[in-house]
Formats: structure tokens, sequence, C-alpha cells
């Protein structure tokens, strides 16, 4: 795959938009849909000069992008598309699911009414949102606030570990409709467990959305290496 600078005539102008939040939106797009290529690197200027702006909202939406695990900044060489292996990735789902199953375990002994009520906002809040990254912040809380009633401090920073695996996961299945549908539903499963303080139950559920999560990233990496394959 072609590690120099893109073509980034499919990434849309910005001119008459409200560039805090357009430039980010615009360029996450890009690289999911793969218009923007993983391995690629982009630059302030040639973004800039694409989106008919200045360097400066470019450079607040690389650091955004990087935060969610979409591009990595790479010191004198600048912001290049990220990509995980699939071993990577394996790897990550493998103590994500380790780690998130323990923690919902302890969750279901922490959790009181506070908890529960802020989660079911929040599930509500993410059934009615539309847009994707609105949809990946929801669905991060929602982890979140499970991960905080484990109230284990060492479990919290392990998970920070594979944090830019599961960011950049979220924001790709954000943006497929079906997946999101099911994703609903398997957050829906676990709020019920918790409620219910069924541990036995919530670890399941748990498990299930962590490795129906694993199995479409492996399908859409798979199906993305399919199409960049030159034909013969």
């Amino acid at each position: 795959m072609s590690q120099g600078y893109l073509d980034l005539s499919k990434v849309e102008s910005v001119e008459r938009q409200p560039l805090n939040v357009r430039i980010y939106e615009n360029l996450k797009a890009a690289i999911i849909k793969g218009d923007l290529q993983a391995g690629s690197r982009l630059t302030e200027t040639e973004v800039a000069k694409q989106m008919k702006v200045s360097p400066t909202p470019v450079r607040e939406a690389f650091r955004r992008l990087a935060a969610e695990g979409l591009v990595k900044i790479v010191p004198w060489k600048g912001v290049v598309i990220q990509s995980f292996s699939d071993e990577e990735v394996k790897e990550s789902y493998q103590c994500r699911e380790a780690l998130e199953t323990l923690a919902i375990r302890l969750a279901v002994e922490n959790i009181d009414e506070q908890g529960i009520e802020k989660m079911r906002i929040l599930l509500e809040q993410s059934f009615e949102a539309e847009n994707e990254t609105e949809i990946v912040r929801l669905n991060s809380e929602l982890h979140s606030v499970i991960i905080e009633y484990a109230r284990n401090a060492k479990l919290k920073m392990l998970l920070g570990l594979v944090s830019d695996v599961i960011y950049h996961d979220r924001n790709i299945s954000a943006y497929n409709s079906s997946r999101r549908e099911k994703i609903k539903a398997e957050h829906l499963e676990i709020f019920h467990a918790l409620k219910e303080k069924n541990a036995d139950k919530a670890e399941q559920a748990m498990r299930v959305h962590i490795q129906n999560g694993l199995e479409y990233i492996k399908q859409e990496n798979l199906s993305k290496k399919k199409g960049n394959q030159s034909p013969e």
C-alpha cells in the first residue's frame, strides 16, 4: 500500500460550514469509507488547501482523530491514517473481553439506582442519535459507566491500553446501520442484566457484545483487503 501523500479530492470542502465540527467529520467519514486509505500520510497544508481553511482547525481535527484511534501523530513525520493488523485486533479484543466481562460482574455488585438511571438515559439518547460521532460518544459513555462502577483502578488502566483499537472500531461500527441496530439490542441486554443484578446474565451479554463486535470488524477488514487487491 502506498505510504505517500493522498489524493484529497474525495474529501468535501467545508466552506460556509461550521469548522469546529465539519473538518473532523469530513475527514473521519473519508477515513472510515476508505477514501483515505490506512497507512497513508496527511499534512495540515494539503488538507487545509482542499477544505479552503487555515491549518489551525485542521490541526485540531487531527488531534481529535488521534484521540479516537483513527490517525497516528508521528513526530517529525506528520499524521498517518491508523491501521491495526489482524493480530493486534485479535489480541486487543481478547484483552477487552477478559477485562470488560470482569468489569460488569464487579459493576453488578456496586451499581446503584443513580447508575442505572444514568445508563437508561444514555441508552435512550443513543437510540435517538443519528450522527455517527454522537453515537460513538454515547456508546463509549455507556461502557464508561460500567467501568466506573467496577470500582477497580487497575482494570480501568489496563483497558486504557487497548482503548485506541476500541475507539477506532466503534467509529467503524457506527457507520453501518445494521451493526448499529445490533449494538442497540446488545446494550439493552446488558442494561437489563445490570438492572436485575444478575451477574451471570450480565457477563454473558457483555461477552456476546464484544465477540459480535470482533466478528464485524474482522469481516470489514477482510472486505477492505479484497477491495484493495489489484485485478490480475
